[in-house]
């Protein structure tokens, strides 16, 4: 259920029948059982329509068969791909290691500004850590460790960390990184060959966005400690050269006029003005040597104070929220469609009193009984096996009791939950949903702790907005 509603699914409002109501339903609501089965295998047909052709083409694209492709990290995805490349190649393929974890200084990101701001382009550099580990000859055969009597002259110095890189020959990443450029640059132009409902052009799109994901994978797999071809100083590199990026873009922008209101890993948002961005986009390509270009236009965009966390409102109407915990699956269903609708009126409208108005009608509908029990249930993914769970949190205490009562769950597995009347502390009140009835549910808890708190927090940038009173 979770994942078809992230692919947009229509559910129909699907109840879940856990494994341990099974008996207590082919014995009393066999009907409402054999509803909820052939629901599901619908749904798991959908998704299997909707996914197997992309992951189709990521096993063909990297050569790991298709429950590999499934289930393995994207480590190893991008790691199969360069095994592919190196025989190819005749590289010696390094034997795995265990070392150590390095950490390394991440990616820039600046502001962003709060508040509402209409008309805003996100702009998108076009893979920009591959293109520079490619113009910089960034990998790990390239690598000059320091005091390596290497002519200044011979290799590229990266800005900020000092790490350098022999300018020739070329490096196996960056022979890699425009092999797979250059491959998705043919396929992109094979596309251009079919009709929009062509099976092959929607094929032919599969694959190249399974060489894109490779792509611009493969410069955070050489931080990975796991790797094979792991050289931190690669990563440390790529990502220097990445800030230096978007230092000198804010800056260029800033210089065309142009407000930057946010900056971010490998983009920029800023008022979106059409002609002062062309002038950027050309200065851009002629000063940094990368190419940019406005990969959305908001109509308008809400900022927090947090980053990584934003909302914007496309031109169709639809929204594209990211951070905020309404697009998470760790929140009751009740509160995270709260938050998505304050998102909504913020940015369709503007009003802190409308969201304030839907606040307090939501709370009177959950309080009068008028929301099904399923949108109280917390789900969360058990990181370890159950006896390990030393820490009293309720997830963890409610995955117990359902192991008590003959529930299986293994690391990986989701465990839901809701919170129930009663005092104490909260992990004592977490019961598997299949063991609690709607009577037992704490209205109070969902209102203070979970709907109210999400709505907050999308109402931070505005003054008027003091504390919601559930």
């Amino acid at each position: 259920l979770h994942v078809a509603r992230f692919y947009g699914i229509e559910t129909g409002g699907i109840r879940p029948i856990s494994p341990i109501e099974v008996p207590a339903f082919w014995r009393d609501r066999r009907e409402e059982l054999v509803r909820f089965s052939e629901a599901k295998t619908s749904l798991i047909h959908e998704l299997s329509l909707r996914l197997l052709p992309f992951l189709i083409q990521f096993s063909a694209v990297i050569g790991l068969p298709l429950d590999q492709v499934v289930a393995a990290a994207v480590g190893f995805r991008v790691e199969r791909n360069l095994m592919k490349y190196a025989y190819q190649e005749n590289e010696l393929i390094p034997k795995r290691e265990r070392r150590a974890y390095a950490p390394y200084k991440g990616a820039l990101v600046s502001g962003p500004e709060q508040g509402l701001h209409a008309n805003i382009a996100v702009m998108d550099f076009s893979s920009m850590y591959p293109s520079l580990m490619i113009k910089y000859n960034v990998s790990p055969d390239t690598y000059v460790p320091p005091g390596a009597p290497v002519p200044e002259d011979g290799v590229h110095t990266i800005p900020e960390v000092g790490h350098r890189f022999l300018r020739s020959p070329d490096g196996f990443y960056r022979k890699v990184l425009t092999r797979l450029i250059e491959v998705r640059r043919a396929i992109r132009d094979r596309m251009g060959e079919y009709p929009p409902t062509s099976p092959v052009r929607k094929l032919l799109d599969h694959r190249q966005k399974v060489v894109k994901v490779v792509t611009n994978a493969t410069y955070g797999y050489a931080g990975w400690i796991g790797a094979r071809w792991y050289v931190r100083q690669v990563a440390e590199a790529t990502t220097a050269l990445g800030r230096e990026a978007i230092r000198r873009a804010m800056s260029i922008a800033e210089d065309a006029g142009l407000r930057v209101l946010y900056a971010d890993t490998d983009g920029l948002m800023v008022a979106y003005e059409p002609d002062k961005i062309r002038e950027f986009t050309r200065r851009i390509e002629e000063e940094v040597g990368l190419r940019i270009k406005p990969d959305k236009i908001y109509d308008c965009v809400l900022f927090t104070r947090a980053k990584k966390k934003y909302a914007g409102l496309e031109p169709d109407g639809s929204l594209d929220i990211v951070g905020f915990e309404s697009v998470r699956g760790d929140w009751a269903q009740v509160a995270r469609d709260a938050q998505r609708e304050a998102i909504e009126i913020l940015l369709k409208e503007g009003s802190v009193e409308k969201v304030r108005s839907r606040l307090e009608r939501v709370i009177r509908k959950v309080r009068g009984g008028e929301v099904p029990f399923e949108r109280f249930i917390i789900w969360k993914t058990l990181t370890k096996p159950i006896e390990k769970y030393k820490a009293r949190t309720p997830h963890g205490f409610a995955a117990k009791r359902l192991f008590e009562v003959g529930g299986k769950l293994e690391a990986g597995d989701k465990i839901g939950f809701v919170v129930v009347k009663g005092h104490g502390a909260l992990y004592k009140r977490a019961v598997p949903y299949a063991l609690a009835s709607y009577d037992d549910i704490d209205f109070d808890y969902y209102v203070t702790k979970q709907i109210v708190p999400l709505v907050e927090r999308c109402l931070e940038p505005f003054e008027e907005a003091r504390r919601l009173a559930p």
